[in-house]
C-alpha cells in the first residue's frame, strides 16, 4: 500500500505564504525593569558608567526633542548670507567679511575658535568638510567657478592648501572625498577632479586634474550631491529636481562610478520610476561627456503641488525632498553593480506650515525646518521606510530654556504676559534658512532684525 502523501505535499493545497521578517518598535534601556537595569549597571566600572549615562542622556533628549538653545550673531547686512557646515562637533561658517571660521559646541555664544580670511576675492557659495588623519579639509566653492581647500589641524589653526579655477561658472554645490572633488555649477556642469598623490602645498593648482566633465539639459535646482567610497570604487551622485512637460516636478538621480585609481567606469541615471539609464565608458575620456535628462514620475499633480521641492538631501541610501504643502517625500535608493533604483516615495506629515529645508544622514536620521522657524522636527526614516505600518514619524524639537520661558508665562496668564508675548514674537521673527546637525546638536542659520543669527540646539 503506497504511503500517504503528507499534507504539505498535497498538490491541491495552496503554498504557505513566505515568512516575513518581524520589524517591531526599537528597544531601549527604558524597556527594561528598574531592578534588572540597576543590576546590569552595577557591574560597570565608574568610567564606563559615566560614559553610558552621557550617551543615554543624548538619546533620550533626541527622542523627546528637547534641547538647550544658544544664539550668536554671525553677520549683519549688507553682507551676503553666511553658509555653514556641521562636522565632528564643530561648526564651520564662511562669509566675505569675516572669512572662514570654526565654532565649538561649548563656546558658540562667545567667539569663534579660529579664523582665516579667504584666499580668493570672489564670494563663497557652498562648502564641504571631511576629516582625514586628524586633519579637517574644508572645500569652498565660489561664484566665479573657483574652489579652494583649507586645512584645520589639531592645534586649532587654519591653513590655505590649494585653489583651482574652473571654466564651469558659478558653483552651487560641492562634495569632498579626499583626494576627489565634485562640483556642480549653475550653468549645468558637473565636474570631477582628483589631486595627484604628491603632497604639494603653497596653492599650486597644477596638482589638480579633471577626471570627468558632464553637462546636463536639466536645470539643477534644488540639488544635493554626495561622494562615497566602496572597497573598489568611488561613487559620485547628484540628486536633482526638474520640471517635466505636462507631468510636473520630478526627482532624478545621476550616478558616476570610478575606480579607486580615478578611471571612469560608468554613468547611470535613475528616477522614481523605471530602470536606470546606463552609460558605460571603456577608456579614458578627454572631451566633454553629455548626458540627457531621464524621465521621472512626477510628484502628485495637485494644483498646490506644482511648485518645485524647496530642498533635497541625499546620503545613501536615503533621499528626501521637502515640499511647500507642509510635507516631506522620503525615498530609498538601491545602488549596486546590477542596478540603480529609487523606491516609491512615502509622504510624511508632521509640519503645520511649508517645509523650507532638511538634512538626512546615512543612518536615516533627518532634521527638517519650516520657513518661518515656528517648527523644527527630527525624523527616523529607517523605521518609516522599513515598516508597513505608520509609526510615529517625527518628534518636534523644543527649547528647554530661552523661549520656553515665554511659552510658560503665556500658559499661566501671569502678570508677565507682555514678556511672554515678546519672547514668543522673538522666536517667530527668526526666519530660518538652513539647518544641519550631527550626533549632539542641530544648527540653524536665519535672520532676525536685519541680523544673521546662528542658533545651536544642544542635546547633551
Amino acid at each position: 500500500m503506497p504511503k500517504r502523501r503528507r499534507c504539505d505535499e498535497d498538490p491541491d493545497k495552496q503554498p504557505a505564504p513566505a515568512k516575513r521578517s518581524r520589524t517591531g518598535s526599537k528597544r531601549n534601556l527604558l524597556d527594561i525593569s528598574d531592578e534588572i537595569l540597576l543590576r546590569i549597571l552595577s557591574f560597570l566600572p565608574i568610567k564606563d558608567l559615566l560614559k553610558t549615562e552621557c550617551q543615554f542622556r543624548i538619546k533620550t533628549n533626541w527622542s523627546k526633542g528637547q534641547a538647550r538653545v544658544k544664539e550668536v550673531e554671525v553677520a549683519r547686512p549688507p553682507a551676503p548670507p553666511v553658509i555653514a557646515k556641521v562636522h565632528g562637533g564643530m561648526i564651520f561658517t564662511v562669509d566675505r567679511s569675516t572669512g572662514l571660521r570654526v565654532w565649538s559646541q561649548q563656546d558658540v555664544t562667545r567667539t569663534s575658535r579660529a579664523q582665516i580670511h579667504l584666499h580668493a576675492q570672489s564670494e563663497a557659495t557652498c562648502i564641504a568638510v571631511e576629516t582625514v588623519d586628524d586633519t579637517v579639509y574644508i572645500l569652498l566653492g565660489c561664484d566665479d567657478g573657483s574652489f579652494s581647500i583649507y586645512l584645520y589641524d589639531r592645534e586649532g589653526q587654519f591653513e590655505h592648501w590649494s585653489s583651482h579655477q574652473s571654466a564651469d561658472g558659478p558653483l552651487m554645490a560641492i562634495s569632498l572625498a579626499f583626494p576627489y572633488v565634485m562640483t556642480i555649477s549653475r550653468t549645468k556642469f558637473l565636474s570631477l577632479y582628483q589631486w595627484e598623490s604628491k603632497e604639494t602645498r603653497g596653492g599650486d593648482a597644477t596638482n589638480m586634474f579633471t577626471i570627468a566633465r558632464l553637462q546636463s539639459d536639466a536645470s539643477f535646482s534644488p540639488i544635493s550631491v554626495a561622494l562615497r567610497r566602496t572597497p573598489t570604487q568611488l561613487i559620485a551622485t547628484v540628486a536633482y529636481a526638474f520640471n517635466r512637460l505636462q507631468s510636473g516636478w520630478c526627482i532624478g538621480l545621476q550616478e558616476i562610478r570610478l575606480t579607486t585609481a580615478g578611471r571612469l567606469v560608468d554613468s547611470r541615471l535613475a528616477s522614481t520610476i523605471g530602470p536606470a539609464m546606463d552609460f558605460r565608458y571603456t577608456g579614458w575620456s578627454k572631451g566633454d561627456m553629455t548626458t540627457q535628462s531621464t524621465s521621472s514620475m512626477p510628484l502628485p499633480l495637485h494644483p498646490q503641488l506644482m511648485n518645485p521641492p524647496t530642498s533635497l538631501s541625499y546620503q545613501h541610501p536615503f533621499l528626501i525632498g521637502t515640499l511647500a504643502d507642509n510635507t516631506i517625500m522620503s525615498f530609498l535608493v538601491t545602488s549596486n553593480d546590477e542596478k540603480l533604483e529609487i523606491s516609491s516615495g512615502r509622504r510624511l506629515w508632521g509640519h503645520t506650515s511649508a517645509v523650507s529645508g532638511a538634512e538626512v544622514n546615512n543612518r536615516g536620521k533627518a532634521v527638517s525646518i519650516s520657513s518661518r522657524g515656528e517648527e523644527m522636527r527630527v525624523w527616523d526614516l529607517e523605521l518609516v521606510m522599513t515598516t508597513e505600518t505608520q509609526p510615529r514619524t517625527s518628534t518636534r524639537i523644543t527649547s528647554i530654556n530661552a523661549f520656553s520661558r515665554g511659552a510658560g508665562l503665556f500658559a499661566r496668564r501671569s502678570p508677565s504676559l507682555g514678556l511672554a508675548l515678546r519672547e514668543i514674537r522673538h522666536e517667530l521673527e527668526l526666519t530660518r534658512r538652513w539647518v544641519g546637525f550631527d550626533e549632539e546638536q542641530v544648527v540653524v542659520l536665519g535672520e532676525r532684525d536685519q541680523k544673521q543669527i546662528m542658533a545651536l540646539y544642544d542635546f547633551t
